[in-house]
């Protein structure tokens, strides 16, 4: 799916499964084109962050840092989500109210639970219908923007502004469709989009490259942007750290998200000495048996800190992970005015 292996007769068999699917694909966008499915407005702001790929690409992050540039500039937006991961898919839930995070992570989903941890007065709603989600959030809070997290395919919502992101340093795989590769639509598929974010341009082979290819996709603007450490919280206190704490100290660093390597490489450049990278399936629901072989993989290896990501901390956070801290990070756009004012615009 990466490109990174290949196999004949896998390939053969995935390709045609693929071709399969782009004729889902298609006939799902030839609907809507046509008009025969409808999609139905909202009569407020509706901005999509979302992605033409499998895997992360660093949407959680966004969805943040949008979300606090429409609060500071006086709009009241909520965010929406289909909350993967959580057990029960069914129904719609209210993971924050605006004021507290109502649930955890098995009832909301990692990803909702650390938007309404980080942004807690912007109410959080997940369900597996974006669209009646966006509905029953319009007319329980107060709110003139709705923003969709990973809502770039989900066409059954008129939206105001398509933001899709990038992702630098792996950004379309092999350039096959899933399940040959890792995208769930063809490349021109992003002439839908206003906006095209890349993410991690500190670690593109070749950003000029890179946005040449957008380019020829569609007429978005492209902003490029990067993953900024902040500091270190301690998941069960709340105690926080700088960043100059990790200069030389042995480090046990740990993770279930889509890109792992992508923690190991932050606290590389902070100056952390990793003796020890674990790598957990993406949305990974630990247990106490985890913890415990952390603990003693950190005593045997003389590892004076362990460290993982905000989204696992809110995942570990209910075992009681006593001296485990997180990296905190933040989205930062490189032409952040330019960013502001489309944005703002757009909606």
């Amino acid at each position: 799916m990466y490109g990174r292996k290949k196999s004949l007769i896998v390939g053969m068999c995935l390709q045609l499964l693929s071709a399969f699917y782009a004729l889902a694909v298609h006939l799902r966008h030839t609907l809507y084109r046509l008009r025969v499915a409808r999609q139905r407005s909202l009569e407020l702001n509706v901005i999509s962050v979302g992605n033409i790929t499998l895997g992360g690409t660093g949407k959680t992050p966004a969805v943040i840092q949008i979300v606090g540039l429409l609060q500071r500039n006086r709009k009241r937006p909520a965010v929406i989500s289909r909350g993967y991961g959580r057990k029960d898919r069914s129904g719609i839930v209210v993971v924050s109210d605006g004021e507290k995070v109502l649930v955890d992570t098995e009832t909301g989903g990692d990803e909702p639970v650390l938007i309404g941890s980080v942004l807690p007065e912007v109410p959080v709603v997940v369900g597996s219908d974006k669209c009646q989600a966006a509905v029953f959030a319009k007319q329980r809070f107060d709110i003139d923007t709705v923003v969709l997290d990973d809502g770039f395919q989900h066409l059954r919502l008129k939206r105001d502004l398509d933001i899709v992101l990038v992702d630098a340093a792996d950004p379309f795989g092999n350039g096959k469709l899933f399940p040959a590769g890792i995208l769930r639509e063809p490349l021109t598929a992003l002439k839908r989009a206003q906006v095209v974010l890349i993410t991690g341009e500190d670690r593109a082979t070749d950003l000029a490259k890179l946005k040449g290819i957008i380019g020829r996709m569609t007429e978005a603007r492209i902003f490029t942007s990067r993953q900024e450490p902040t500091d270190i919280i301690d998941i069960i206190t709340g105690d926080v750290m700088p960043l100059s704490a990790l200069r030389g100290t042995t480090v046990l660093a740990f993770s279930g998200i889509a890109r792992p390597e992508s923690l190991a490489m932050l606290l590389r450049a902070l100056g952390a000495e990793i003796r020890a990278m674990i790598a957990y399936p993406d949305h990974y629901a630990y247990n106490g048996s985890d913890l415990a072989a952390l603990r003693q993989k950190a005593a045997a290896e003389n590892i004076r800190m362990m460290i993982t990501t905000e989204k696992d901390a809110v995942r570990l956070k209910q075992l009681n992970p006593d001296g485990i801290r997180a990296l905190r990070i933040q989205l930062k756009v490189l032409e952040n005015r330019e960013w502001e004012e489309v944005l703002l615009q757009g909606i």
